[in-house]
């Protein structure tokens, strides 16, 4: 098993092989922010792309957990191609798992 920086737990199914968050293989780091890593990652099964947002509960201060979770309310309803969408919301004990949609024409890279 694999654990971030963060200390919550990635499985990983052979030495070497590639890290994953349940259903999703880590392919690279898209970004870091105060609380959070951003990671590219595609399902096993369906090979689709997505951002997986790693949320580092011990950095959150309670106001910003009410933001999270105001943020993960608000994007479950919205429903527009120029919007990224919300697959999936993963909550541990240390961190909070967001799978998002990811696309070439989202990703900047500066």
């Amino acid at each position: 098993m694999v654990v971030l920086s963060d200390g919550s737990p990635l499985s990983q199914p052979c030495p070497g092989g590639p890290v994953q968050v349940g259903f999703y293989e880590i392919i690279r780091t898209l970004g870091k922010g105060n609380f959070a890593v951003v990671k590219l990652a595609c399902h096993k099964v369906t090979k689709t792309q997505v951002a997986i947002k790693i949320i580092d509960k011990k950095r959150l201060e309670p106001s910003d957990l009410k933001k999270i979770y105001r943020e993960v309310e608000v994007m479950k309803l919205l429903n527009h191609p120029h919007i990224i969408k919300l697959y999936q919301v993963t909550p541990q004990p240390s961190s909070y798992y967001q799978a998002l949609s990811s696309s070439s024409s989202t990703i900047l890279t500066l």
